[in-house]
Protein backbone atom coordinates (compact mmCIF):
# COMPACT_ATOMS: atom_id res chain seq x y z
CA UNK A 1 0.00 0.00 0.00
CA UNK A 2 1.46 3.35 -1.12
CA UNK A 3 1.42 6.08 1.50
CA UNK A 4 0.80 9.91 0.36
CA UNK A 5 1.44 13.31 2.16
CA UNK A 6 -1.56 15.45 2.02
CA UNK A 7 -2.04 19.05 3.23
CA UNK A 8 -5.27 20.41 3.78
CA UNK A 9 -5.74 23.80 2.63
CA UNK A 10 -8.73 25.53 3.57
CA UNK A 11 -9.73 27.01 0.17
CA UNK A 12 -11.05 30.49 1.49
CA UNK A 13 -7.87 31.46 3.59
CA UNK A 14 -5.50 29.92 0.59
CA UNK A 15 -3.62 32.20 -2.11
CA UNK A 16 -4.30 30.24 -5.18
CA UNK A 17 -0.90 32.65 -6.55
CA UNK A 18 1.14 30.90 -3.66
CA UNK A 19 0.11 27.10 -4.40
CA UNK A 20 2.82 24.25 -4.81
CA UNK A 21 3.45 23.97 -8.88
CA UNK A 22 5.18 20.67 -7.74
CA UNK A 23 2.61 19.14 -6.01
CA UNK A 24 -0.71 17.20 -7.34
CA UNK A 25 -3.38 19.64 -6.73
CA UNK A 26 -6.71 18.12 -5.24
CA UNK A 27 -10.18 19.69 -4.94
CA UNK A 28 -12.55 19.00 -3.08
CA UNK A 29 -15.76 20.89 -2.95
CA UNK A 30 -20.16 20.67 -2.20
CA UNK A 31 -21.97 20.69 -5.59
CA UNK A 32 -24.10 24.24 -5.00
CA UNK A 33 -27.08 25.25 -7.49
CA UNK A 34 -26.30 22.32 -9.22
CA UNK A 35 -22.92 23.83 -10.86
CA UNK A 36 -19.27 24.64 -9.19
CA UNK A 37 -19.37 26.79 -6.52
CA UNK A 38 -19.00 30.14 -7.21
CA UNK A 39 -15.86 30.88 -4.69
CA UNK A 40 -14.70 27.88 -6.12
CA UNK A 41 -14.48 28.93 -9.82
CA UNK A 42 -12.83 32.35 -8.93
CA UNK A 43 -10.55 29.83 -6.67
CA UNK A 44 -9.54 27.65 -9.60
CA UNK A 45 -9.21 30.61 -12.61
CA UNK A 46 -7.07 32.38 -10.30
CA UNK A 47 -3.86 29.68 -10.09
CA UNK A 48 -0.93 30.39 -11.87
CA UNK A 49 -0.45 28.61 -15.26
CA UNK A 50 1.19 25.05 -15.07
CA UNK A 51 2.76 22.79 -17.33
CA UNK A 52 1.45 18.73 -16.98
CA UNK A 53 0.75 19.40 -13.13
CA UNK A 54 -1.48 16.31 -11.84
CA UNK A 55 -5.14 17.42 -10.74
CA UNK A 56 -7.75 15.73 -8.85
CA UNK A 57 -11.03 16.19 -8.04
CA UNK A 58 -14.00 15.09 -5.48
CA UNK A 59 -17.33 16.66 -5.47
CA UNK A 60 -20.63 16.11 -3.14
CA UNK A 61 -24.12 16.80 -4.73
CA UNK A 62 -27.62 16.13 -3.15
CA UNK A 63 -29.86 15.48 -6.05
CA UNK A 64 -27.63 15.87 -9.62
CA UNK A 65 -24.30 17.54 -10.30
CA UNK A 66 -24.26 17.10 -14.25
CA UNK A 67 -22.60 20.26 -14.61
CA UNK A 68 -19.31 19.76 -12.77
CA UNK A 69 -17.06 17.73 -13.80
CA UNK A 70 -16.65 18.26 -17.09
CA UNK A 71 -16.90 22.38 -16.66
CA UNK A 72 -14.08 21.81 -14.27
CA UNK A 73 -11.86 19.82 -16.31
CA UNK A 74 -11.70 22.57 -18.87
CA UNK A 75 -10.74 25.36 -16.79
CA UNK A 76 -7.83 23.12 -15.14
CA UNK A 77 -6.90 22.26 -18.77
CA UNK A 78 -6.79 25.95 -19.67
CA UNK A 79 -4.33 26.32 -16.41
CA UNK A 80 -2.30 23.74 -17.71
CA UNK A 81 -3.24 20.58 -15.39
CA UNK A 82 -3.64 17.05 -16.27
CA UNK A 83 -7.01 16.47 -15.04
CA UNK A 84 -6.21 12.30 -14.14
CA UNK A 85 -9.38 11.54 -11.45
CA UNK A 86 -12.61 12.95 -10.67
CA UNK A 87 -15.60 11.08 -8.83
CA UNK A 88 -18.87 12.77 -7.31
CA UNK A 89 -20.41 11.34 -4.53
CA UNK A 90 -23.95 11.75 -3.19
CA UNK A 91 -24.54 13.02 0.14
CA UNK A 92 -28.03 13.97 1.77
CA UNK A 93 -29.51 16.80 0.63
CA UNK A 94 -29.25 20.22 2.62
CA UNK A 95 -31.69 22.42 0.82
CA UNK A 96 -34.83 20.27 0.45
CA UNK A 97 -33.99 17.56 2.93
CA UNK A 98 -37.28 15.72 2.44
CA UNK A 99 -35.39 12.14 3.38
CA UNK A 100 -35.75 11.28 7.21
CA UNK A 101 -32.50 10.99 8.73
CA UNK A 102 -32.09 7.23 8.92
CA UNK A 103 -32.21 7.57 5.34
CA UNK A 104 -30.07 10.64 4.94
CA UNK A 105 -27.87 8.53 7.56
CA UNK A 106 -27.33 5.42 5.24
CA UNK A 107 -26.91 8.15 2.45
CA UNK A 108 -24.31 9.89 4.45
CA UNK A 109 -22.31 6.46 5.04
CA UNK A 110 -22.62 5.33 1.28
CA UNK A 111 -21.21 8.36 0.33
CA UNK A 112 -17.97 7.86 2.54
CA UNK A 113 -17.40 4.43 1.75
CA UNK A 114 -17.43 5.75 -1.75
CA UNK A 115 -14.73 8.41 -1.29
CA UNK A 116 -12.57 6.16 0.89
CA UNK A 117 -12.43 3.74 -2.35
CA UNK A 118 -12.19 6.66 -4.52
CA UNK A 119 -9.24 7.81 -2.41
CA UNK A 120 -7.63 4.00 -3.09
CA UNK A 121 -8.49 3.89 -6.38
CA UNK A 122 -6.60 7.63 -7.10
CA UNK A 123 -3.05 5.90 -5.04
CA UNK A 124 -3.51 2.74 -7.03
CA UNK A 125 -3.93 4.75 -10.34
CA UNK A 126 -6.80 3.37 -11.56
CA UNK A 127 -9.08 6.43 -10.84
CA UNK A 128 -10.14 8.77 -14.28
CA UNK A 129 -11.53 11.60 -15.07
CA UNK A 130 -14.02 10.86 -17.38
CA UNK A 131 -16.01 13.45 -19.06
CA UNK A 132 -19.43 13.28 -21.39
CA UNK A 133 -18.30 17.31 -23.13
CA UNK A 134 -22.04 17.32 -24.62
CA UNK A 135 -24.08 16.58 -22.00
CA UNK A 136 -21.94 17.96 -19.04
CA UNK A 137 -21.68 21.02 -21.15
CA UNK A 138 -25.75 21.55 -21.92
CA UNK A 139 -26.37 20.96 -18.09
CA UNK A 140 -23.90 23.21 -17.13
CA UNK A 141 -25.14 26.16 -19.69
CA UNK A 142 -28.84 25.07 -18.56
CA UNK A 143 -28.82 25.63 -15.07
CA UNK A 144 -25.83 28.14 -15.34
CA UNK A 145 -28.76 30.13 -17.06
CA UNK A 146 -31.08 29.60 -14.96
CA UNK A 147 -28.83 30.21 -11.46
CA UNK A 148 -27.96 33.41 -13.08
CA UNK A 149 -31.29 34.61 -12.79
CA UNK A 150 -31.33 33.74 -9.19
CA UNK A 151 -27.46 35.61 -8.61
CA UNK A 152 -28.86 38.38 -10.54
CA UNK A 153 -32.08 38.41 -7.87
CA UNK A 154 -29.45 39.21 -5.32
CA UNK A 155 -30.26 42.66 -4.74
CA UNK A 156 -33.83 42.00 -4.32
CA UNK A 157 -33.92 38.67 -1.87
CA UNK A 158 -30.93 37.23 0.01
CA UNK A 159 -31.33 32.97 -0.04
CA UNK A 160 -30.79 32.90 3.98
CA UNK A 161 -31.99 34.76 6.88
CA UNK A 162 -31.70 34.63 10.67
CA UNK A 163 -34.77 33.35 13.09
CA UNK A 164 -34.03 36.00 15.91
CA UNK A 165 -35.42 34.53 18.53
CA UNK A 166 -32.89 31.41 18.31
CA UNK A 167 -29.68 33.52 17.62
CA UNK A 168 -27.28 33.35 20.08
CA UNK A 169 -24.56 36.27 18.64
CA UNK A 170 -21.93 34.18 18.61
CA UNK A 171 -20.91 34.80 14.77
CA UNK A 172 -20.23 31.20 14.17
CA UNK A 173 -21.78 31.81 10.97
CA UNK A 174 -20.13 35.43 10.36
CA UNK A 175 -16.94 33.49 10.88
CA UNK A 176 -17.00 31.04 8.49
CA UNK A 177 -19.01 32.68 5.49
CA UNK A 178 -16.33 31.99 2.81
CA UNK A 179 -17.00 35.04 0.92
CA UNK A 180 -18.13 37.59 3.81
CA UNK A 181 -21.65 37.49 3.17
CA UNK A 182 -22.94 38.22 6.95
CA UNK A 183 -22.98 41.20 8.47
CA UNK A 184 -23.05 42.37 12.07
CA UNK A 185 -23.81 45.97 13.21
CA UNK A 186 -24.12 46.45 17.58
CA UNK A 187 -26.26 43.61 19.37
CA UNK A 188 -27.95 42.66 16.44
CA UNK A 189 -28.46 39.77 15.19
CA UNK A 190 -25.98 38.87 11.31
CA UNK A 191 -27.49 39.87 8.51
CA UNK A 192 -26.87 38.24 4.85
CA UNK A 193 -25.81 40.82 2.18
CA UNK A 194 -26.09 40.42 -1.51
CA UNK A 195 -23.03 38.69 -1.94
CA UNK A 196 -24.67 35.35 -0.37
CA UNK A 197 -23.35 32.12 -2.85
CA UNK A 198 -26.40 29.99 -0.99
CA UNK A 199 -23.45 27.94 -0.20
CA UNK A 200 -25.79 27.61 2.85
CA UNK A 201 -22.39 27.03 5.37
CA UNK A 202 -23.98 29.31 7.86
CA UNK A 203 -27.28 26.73 8.21
CA UNK A 204 -24.78 23.97 8.63
CA UNK A 205 -22.31 25.21 11.58
CA UNK A 206 -25.10 27.34 13.39
CA UNK A 207 -24.82 25.75 16.82
CA UNK A 208 -28.10 27.67 17.25
CA UNK A 209 -29.79 26.39 14.39
CA UNK A 210 -30.81 29.94 13.92
CA UNK A 211 -29.64 30.05 10.63
CA UNK A 212 -32.02 29.08 7.88
CA UNK A 213 -32.56 29.56 3.81
CA UNK A 214 -35.32 30.86 2.14
CA UNK A 215 -37.10 27.83 2.28
CA UNK A 216 -36.72 27.51 5.68
CA UNK A 217 -35.89 23.57 6.35
CA UNK A 218 -33.91 22.59 9.20
CA UNK A 219 -30.93 20.64 7.34
CA UNK A 220 -30.19 16.64 8.27
CA UNK A 221 -26.77 16.55 10.15
CA UNK A 222 -25.53 12.91 10.67
CA UNK A 223 -23.16 12.44 14.28
CA UNK A 224 -20.32 12.91 12.36
CA UNK A 225 -21.21 16.04 10.50
CA UNK A 226 -22.19 17.18 14.23
CA UNK A 227 -18.32 15.89 15.26
CA UNK A 228 -16.96 18.18 12.67
CA UNK A 229 -19.28 21.14 12.88
CA UNK A 230 -17.86 21.38 16.72
CA UNK A 231 -14.00 21.23 15.83
CA UNK A 232 -14.73 23.78 13.12
CA UNK A 233 -16.62 26.21 15.63
CA UNK A 234 -13.72 25.56 18.25
CA UNK A 235 -10.89 26.16 15.38
CA UNK A 236 -12.88 29.50 14.60
CA UNK A 237 -12.90 30.19 18.47
CA UNK A 238 -16.84 30.37 18.82
CA UNK A 239 -17.25 27.32 20.87
CA UNK A 240 -20.40 25.56 19.68
CA UNK A 241 -22.78 22.81 21.13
Amino acid sequence: MHEWAVELCPLERSDPRAMDTEAMLGLAFPTHSFAIPENVLSFVRALPRVSGRPAIMLGTHGMISGGVVGPMKRELTAKGFQCIAARIVSMPDSFFPFASDAANQRKFERGLSQARRYADDVIAGTARWTRWAILSDVHAALFGGLFAVRRGCRKWYTTVHVQKERCTRCESCVRCCPVNALEREADAPPRPNKTCTNCLRCVAVCPADAMRHMIGFRPYRSEEANALKCRFLKELGTGGQ
